[in-house]
């Protein structure tokens, strides 16, 4: 046990920034004697003063970037932007992306039942109705109503496969599927020889698991740049089709 501990120790002063290990390896090493070093507990007071710590440092940066609402918009889609908005200055990119997802959903049933009726007047009925429509038939009705051309429809698609049906589903798989991390140091408890292999997340739970906050990170702000580009398209589409008469 004491040359495997040597060994954990050499490969951290080595630069792995991080030791990953499953809860069945961890107990085995336990039983055997390896000692592991716990995280002091913080109080509720220094847990919110570090995080908010690390996200002040990004925040105003990120505000920077953040697509701003116009004043087009419906208090609901509004609702929607602020939270999207106060996700990423948190850090919550999954979050963010999962609530861009809905928001293009909401947004596009919207606009439609705007143009049908002729009217920014809520309609509680036709909202139902539209709340049991698949995204792909909304896709096609707003198409229908002229709100969308084919390249358009082409890419809300895209986008509902791509994005927004995996993160509505948490389907990790997909979504880090992309990720390999490279040159991995693979440790045998048991013959304590030392493995170095590239890993792609699609093959591994645990990657998966670190891999993801990565790549919502990655995407989040094109995600949410996506929306905004979509939600603005849609209104002035239709501002642009009342102005001619429908």
């Amino acid at each position: 046990m004491e040359d495997l501990e040597n060994l954990m120790s050499r490969l951290i002063k080595e630069g792995a920034d991080r030791i990953i290990l499953n809860s069945g390896d961890i107990e085995e090493l336990m039983r055997k004697g390896v000692k592991f070093d716990k995280t002091p507990e913080k109080s509720p007071e220094e847990y919110i003063d570090l995080l908010f710590a690390k996200r002040k440092e990004n925040a105003i940066s990120l505000l920077r970037n953040l697509p701003t609402l116009s004043s087009i918009a419906a208090p609901t889609i509004r609702a929607l932007y602020t939270e999207i908005r106060e996700c990423i200055i948190f850090g919550l990119n999954g979050a963010a992306i999962t609530l861009s997802g809905i928001l293009v959903e909401y947004v596009l049933k919207y606009t439609t039942i705007v143009w049908e009726e002729g009217s920014h007047k809520y309609n509680p009925d036709k909202m139902d109705e539209f709340e049991k429509m698949t995204f792909n038939f909304a896709i096609d009705r707003a198409e229908s109503a002229g709100l969308l051309t084919s390249e358009e429809k082409d890419k809300l698609t895209d986008f509902k496969n791509t994005i927004r049906n995996p993160y509505n589903h948490y389907n990790i798989k997909k979504i880090t599927q992309d990720v390999i991390w490279p040159k991995v140091k693979k440790l045998n408890f048991k013959t304590l020889k030392i493995e170095e292999k590239d890993i792609a997340a699609k093959d591994d739970l645990v990657i998966q698991a670190q891999a993801k906050p990565f790549v919502d990170a990655y995407k989040v702000l094109e995600v949410f740049k996506f929306a905004d580009n979509i939600i603005n398209m849609l209104f002035n589409k239709m501002d642009d089709m009342q102005q001619k008469g429908k």
